[in-house]
């Protein structure tokens, strides 16, 4: 262990990360338990006066708006108002129970087409995208990491309701948390995909450390972020980092080091957030990802920073996605 780096702290760099809060879809405080769920627990839960119901349409989720524009909206419903606002009961999975509300059942269904026909005109109630419930913050925080693991579960089962070994349709077991196959006994678990979302950092022949932005092709606004993109099977963290920043960029990368992860249910990612070291600096773009990309001091990065998301003007994404924790993070460190 001489010839590695580790302090007596293992865990000392960890620690020095910096908080995460307003990072969308990141706290979740419900209790899963999945590995003590039977086909008794939907009945059980749904019996709970206390069960309490997110309910979706494709990626959108039912709220009811406060009796004034300062209310906070609600998302949270109990089974009489799901069922009033027609939840196919048949799509009923468990999220788990929440701790600081008594151990209250939290569960998440899908409502039909003609009930989200129903509340096109509604004053009181509305379908928010769940893009914009985390991007404006318009939940709690710890609402949205539940709406997170919802979405990503009502996805799969939509998509995946047959066997992929012999086609049958398969049943929902465990709550929700798998579905099993009544013809070949195999098994299926959700999907997650994950991806590798870096903020690529290169110090030049003067000292100055500098980070790499990019504008996307998919932006219609001059917004410019950082490099991403998902994993390849049997492919680690770091080797991703790399392909990825040179497929994009033309960029050899050393030296990578992981932060935190967002979950991101568009329909169900993980990003991986990762600071990686540039070994060159000579950009060359992938004009299929990019339409443009260059370094930024500091300073440059706080102009961005300082014009928000709506400036015509070239800007950072907003405090909501993990890429923004990251650009943040680096701009307020200080520069050894």
């Amino acid at each position: 262990m001489d010839d590695f780096s580790f302090s007596r702290d293992p865990f000392a760099a960890a620690r020095s990360i910096p908080a995460v809060d307003g990072v969308g879809f990141m706290h979740n405080r419900l209790d899963r338990d999945t590995e003590h769920r039977d086909e008794t627990s939907i009945p059980v839960m749904l019996a709970d006066s206390a069960a309490g119901f997110y309910l979706f349409h494709k990626d959108t989720l039912v709220v009811e708006a406060g009796a004034t524009k300062s209310d906070a909206i609600r998302a949270i419903f109990d089974k009489g108002a799901a069922e009033a606002l027609g939840t196919d009961m048949e799509t009923v999975i468990i999220l788990g129970t929440d701790p600081e509300e008594g151990n209250a059942p939290r569960l998440a269904a899908l409502i039909s087409d003609a009930a989200a026909q129903k509340l096109e005109g509604s004053e009181r109630y509305r379908l928010e995208s769940v893009r914009t419930l985390g991007l404006h913050g318009l939940l709690p925080a710890d609402q949205l990491g539940a709406i997170a693991q919802a979405r990503g579960l009502l996805n799969w089962h939509e998509s995946h309701p047959y066997c992929s070994k012999c086609g049958t349709k398969t049943v929902v077991t465990l709550g929700g948390a798998r579905r099993d196959c009544p013809n070949c006994s195999a098994i299926h678990f959700p999907r997650t995909d994950p991806a590798v979302i870096m903020l690529v950092l290169h110090r030049d022949e003067t000292g100055t450390e500098r980070c790499l932005l990019a504008h996307h092709t998919r932006f219609t606004g001059p917004m410019y972020t950082t490099l991403a993109g998902f994993m390849e099977q049997g492919e680690t963290i770091e080797n991703a980092v790399r392909r990825e920043v040179f497929e994009e960029a033309a960029i050899r990368i050393g030296a990578v080091r992981y932060m935190a992860s967002q979950p991101w249910p568009f329909p169900s990612s993980l990003m991986l957030g990762c600071y990686a070291e540039a070994l060159t600096n000579e950009i060359t773009i992938d004009t299929t990802e990019l339409t443009a990309a260059q370094w930024f001091t500091r300073g440059e990065v706080k102009e961005l920073m300082a014009r928000g998301t709506d400036s015509e003007l070239p800007h950072t994404p907003g405090p909501f996605s993990i890429a923004a924790w990251l650009i943040r993070s680096w701009v307020n460190s200080r520069e050894a």
